[in-house]
């Protein structure tokens, strides 16, 4: 029997307007309600962006957001766990992700920084829609006054075209760091041992549930550790193959109310809820 379910943000609980469906409010109202599920999210965006869908879809545990890096209570701020890439290990990640080629981008108290405006850094800020944005000359030098932290990096590499990121690269990386490949050409960059699948975890322990009793639901290259974790991981049908090759099923895209399929089909395979029953 389930008793937790995690979902992810994009390509996954929105659909392709970027909203989330109000049959899918609906459906995860009646897991809290009628079922006593335990509810969250796990993203790869800062708070900043995630905190309004959270609140709107009402989850009852902490959100897991920067892939892991921080868990947070947010009807009562409590930052349940947080960690960080720290100031040494930024700027050594910095350094490598300049020198081949890439545009970083780094988080500070939910703003975001950048070395330039170009084409590269304004796609990414666009997708971050109102976040705050502000240009530091040097980020190396930035952060070794600042002795800053940052929960994850974001590497933009080509935003024409998806250029795969080399080989070479993302192996020196995966030494030190946990790395999520983002469209193919970009990279998410967490601390080693951070991921989605490692704060499920911590929350799955912290309810005192097994691994056995969580569904988690995905689309992404971050999504995979939690997929791998839970007991039932979920891949959308709109997910990449070499994601849904993780997964223990696919289910319909997020544009054709794939998370009414989950729940007919593992929550409550005798009832079977209809469209009708949720207008």
């Amino acid at each position: 029997m389930y008793h937790m379910l995690v979902t992810d943000i994009d390509g996954t609980l929105l659909d392709s307007e970027g909203k989330v469906p109000e049959e899918t409010k609906k459906i995860l109202a009646i897991l809290r309600e009628k079922r006593g599920f335990i509810t969250t999210i796990a993203t790869g965006r800062m708070l900043a962006r995630a905190e309004s869908i959270a609140r709107e879809i009402m989850i009852n545990a902490p959100l897991i957001c920067y892939n892991g890096a921080l868990i947070i209570d947010i009807y009562t701020r409590h930052r349940i766990l947080e960690r960080p890439i720290p100031a040494g290990k930024l700027m050594e990640l910095i350094k490598l992700l300049k020198e081949w080629g890439y545009e970083v981008i780094i988080y500070e108290n939910e703003t975001i920084k950048v070395e330039r405006f170009n084409e590269r850094t304004r796609w990414y800020i666009n997708e971050c829609e109102s976040i705050e944005c502000n240009v530091v000359n040097d980020m190396i030098d930035y952060v070794k006054q600042k002795d800053l932290s940052s929960y994850k990096v974001f590497a933009v590499g080509d935003v024409s075209k998806a250029v795969k990121v080399p080989a070479e690269l993302l192996s020196k990386l995966e030494e030190d760091f946990e790395v999520s490949l983002a469209d193919q050409s970009h990279m998410e960059v967490n601390l080693k041992g951070v991921s989605k699948g490692s704060a499920v975890k911590f929350l799955a322990d912290a309810f005192k549930i097994d691994s056995t009793e969580v569904i988690t639901i995905g689309d992404g290259y971050n999504d995979v550790s939690m997929l791998k974790y839970a007991g039932l991981g979920i891949a959308m049908g709109n997910a990449a193959e070499h994601i849904k090759g993780y997964a223990k099923y696919i289910t319909l895209t997020n544009c054709e109310n794939g998370l009414l399929n989950i729940v007919n089909k593992f929550i409550v395979p005798q009832e079977k809820i209809s469209l009708e029953d949720l207008r």
